[in-house]
């Protein structure tokens, strides 16, 4: 809000003239028509006629006040001479100097103070036009910080929650085809990348098709010599106008991304041609990387059971080197363990079958029941999580059984946190 009603109010300067000479025909008059004895009261104690120019001063500084005090003292010396005053009035001269004296002070006063006063109007008026500007920018990032959070709290959360819309969105499909999966894909990335001209093209021996499966917005034709898309071929990953990879000339995207299988076999690429600003954070991307490899290996495997048998073992190796693949590339916290029980019994059977029911949204089971031993894959889980889940597990077996882990025979034979080396994925898958 301005500031303008702390300005001094302008006043024209007929008014500040007819003012000036109102005061001062007054300062003049009135002690003629009370006081023609004494006029300039001189018996009195105080001249009251110099009120006048006093005000004129006050009001309007020291040039007006100085005009005003002489005019009224040669008005007084001119009634004087024309004998309209009484011939005993005297004009007590050293009074009179100290009177315009006075005024010329008091007009000063009153010039110093209307400048620093201006001074500090014009001040105040440009902190609060900062202020005003500063109060919308703090709003227009005050909503933006709150969209950045309600897209991107809590990385993990987030990243466990689109992976798992994946899975079931994908999951509910009759046919696990690009062309039928387009527009559930393209939607996926829409909600939890916040793009707003995209389109998801089908790749056939690594060259992008022209007509797109699903678009986001009107997007103009695959420019296949694209440096975002030369990239993303040559490094098999999602490429951002971020990536020094990119940057070896002006690309019509903000993102590239593969839909790419643990194999490395790109099946499409979605091509982002405009994302909202917030969206462009590490964070985010490592979420639509992490997306579209999943969906790659959704595309490329049928198997979705997240609780898998013997004969289902090749497809828990890939689960587990995508999961390998993120744990190195984006330090995506995970880990793999392996639980057998040394003592088949009721009891034990009975636990395997609660691990099998109580399994997290994400985690990937691999269980030999004749053997029973389990291989758990936990996805975005860390140290104090998986910690947390063995003691759960304890403590269940503890309430139902009367039991430990221990009791039963039930020992974790394995754990590794990922990522870790292809031999001993290998050495781990094998439950014999």
């Amino acid at each position: 809000m301005k500031t303008h009603f702390l300005r001094p109010r302008e006043v024209p300067e007929l008014q500040i003239w007819a003012e000036v000479f109102i005061f001062t025909a007054l300062a003049l008059g009135l002690p003629v028509l009370f006081n023609a004895e004494d006029p300039f009261w001189t018996q009195g104690g105080f001249s009251w006629p110099v009120l006048g120019p006093l005000l004129v001063a006050l009001r309007y500084g020291f040039s007006k006040g100085f005009i005003s005090i002489l005019v009224l003292l040669v008005g007084q010396l001119l009634l004087l001479q024309a004998n309209v005053l009484a011939p005993q009035s005297e004009f007590n001269i050293n009074a009179m100097i100290g009177y315009i004296i006075a005024i010329m002070i008091t007009g000063e006063f009153r010039d110093v103070w209307e400048r620093t006063n201006q001074q500090q109007s014009i001040q105040l008026e440009y902190v609060s036009d900062r202020l005003e500007t500063f109060t919308r920018q703090y709003h227009l990032i005050s909503s933006s910080h709150d969209r950045i959070e309600q897209m991107l709290a809590g990385h993990t959360l987030s990243l466990r929650e689109s992976l798992q819309a994946v899975r079931t969105s994908i999951g509910k499909l009759k046919e696990r085809r690009l062309d039928s999966a387009a527009d559930v894909i393209i939607n996926l990335f829409v909600e939890y990348g916040a793009l707003e001209k995209a389109g998801l093209y089908k790749v056939e021996k690594n060259k992008i098709l022209e007509s797109p499966l699903a678009v986001i917005g009107k997007m103009n034709p695959p420019v296949t010599s694209d440096p975002l898309v030369i990239a993303m071929f040559e490094e098999k990953e999602l490429v951002s106008v971020k990536d020094s990879k990119a940057s070896l000339g002006i690309s019509n995207y903000h993102i590239a991304i593969p839909l790419i299988d643990v194999n490395d076999n790109i099946y499409a690429a979605i091509l982002v041609e405009k994302i909202q600003f917030f969206a462009l954070k590490d964070n985010t991307l490592t979420l639509l990387a992490v997306m579209a490899g999943h969906i790659g290996d959704l595309l490329r495997h049928e198997i979705t059971n997240p609780v898998m048998n013997i004969e289902e073992t090749p497809y828990f190796t890939q689960q587990v080197k995508r999961a390998n693949k993120e744990a190195k590339r984006y330090n995506i916290a995970s880990h793999l363990l392996k639980i057998k029980a040394n003592k088949i019994s009721e009891e034990s059977r009975q636990l395997m079958d609660y691990l099998t029911e109580a399994r997290r949204g994400l985690d990937v089971y691999l269980y030999d029941n004749e053997k029973q031993t389990l291989l758990l894959l936990m996805p975005m889980t860390d140290e104090l999580e998986k910690s947390g889940f063995i003691a759960r597990v304890d403590s269940w077996s503890k309430e139902r059984t009367g039991k430990n882990l221990a009791e039963l025979e039930i020992i974790i034979e394995q754990q590794m946190a990922l990522p870790i080396s292809n031999d001993n994925i290998k050495r781990l898958v094998a439950l014999s």
